[in-house]
């Protein structure tokens, strides 16, 4: 079977596909394998989160944070928390034992695998790209020098990953799961063929929905949050942004009735091509802009879409 084909076939027990696609779009979230292109590979959300965040938004990142958490109050002259800090951050843990509640903060700070003492480095300390790393945070990390956010493949392609320099996320704005239950989920028809054919259609559209307008950069923290300027993704101890993702169930599920009528008018695939592509686009765009807007050092929350 063509890799193209591969791609479009919608297996309802995995929601998953291997093979690079070839003319279409992409539903599902899988493993890419694909050493020699990984950088380059469409289904690479991190990559594509990376890559946008980069060249068009690294204005929303590359911020004196330093002059930011001092305004803040939120750091000492050393660079150690202040007292306004651990206050903010020990509010976060539900642990009433004082004993626990220490070792339970310790334990946050050594996750975020030290963003002080990068953000310690200068204005750059946490500016999207920089390469100023030296020496490497571990000796287990071969490869020194790497550009601070960009995406870990192994250890010899790549970046340091989702903890340099500070806990982070490429986040999804139309997120896998929401896709997964408000457009491919059975819908008013009640039919899994009918599924299908909502999965095809989509996919000859070629919208994949790990494409840089569908990924936003975030702090996982609130901490870093804070100081960043954006919401946390899914912060220590919270494992999903459920608010966030309910709030899309309307709009999605209107996008999965406009397409069943569709089919039953029995449209041609490509007059829904353009239609489909830009309803996504434009629901990612408007995304993008309410994650920006939303309060800083909070989890991210629910949109009015």
């Amino acid at each position: 079977m063509a890799s193209s084909d591969t791609h479009l076939a919608w297996d309802s027990r995995t929601l998953n596909h291997t093979d690079r696609p070839s003319g279409f779009g992409c539903l599902w979230r899988h493993t890419i394998t694909d050493n020699g292109g990984w950088s380059s590979h469409p289904c690479n959300h991190m990559s594509n989160g990376y890559k946008v965040s980069l060249r068009e938004r690294s204005a929303l990142y590359n911020k004196d944070h330093q002059a930011i958490a001092r305004r803040m109050k939120l750091i000492r002259d050393d660079f150690g928390l202040s007292n306004k800090a651990q206050k903010r951050i020990w509010k976060r843990f539900p642990v009433r034992d004082d004993s626990k509640r220490k070792r339970t903060l310790s334990e946050f700070f050594d996750s975020a695998r030290q963003s002080l003492y990068w953000l310690r480095r200068g204005p750059e300390g946490w500016h999207l790209g920089a390469t100023h790393l030296a020496p490497v945070p571990s000796q287990s990390l071969k490869k020194g020098n790497r550009p601070q956010f960009q995406p870990r493949q192994n250890a010899t392609q790549g970046g340091y990953g989702a903890f340099y320099p500070y806990e982070h996320n490429y986040h999804h704005l139309i997120p896998i799961g929401a896709v997964e239950e408000w457009v491919i989920g059975k819908g008013e028809s009640g039919s899994p063929a009918r599924s299908d054919q909502v999965v095809k259609l989509i996919l000859i559209s070629r919208w994949n929905i790990h494409n840089e307008k569908n990924m936003v950069l975030l702090p996982q923290q609130e901490f870093e949050a804070l100081i960043v300027g954006l919401p946390a993704h899914c912060p220590w101890g919270v494992p999903a942004h459920s608010a966030y993702q309910t709030a899309l169930q309307s709009r999605l599920r209107t996008l999965r009735s406009q397409i069943d009528r569709a089919i039953r008018q029995k449209k041609h695939p490509k007059d829904l091509k353009a239609d489909i592509l830009d309803e996504l686009n434009t629901l990612s765009k408007a995304l993008l802009a309410q994650v920006k807007s939303m309060r800083a050092g909070v989890q991210l929350g629910t949109v009015n879409v």
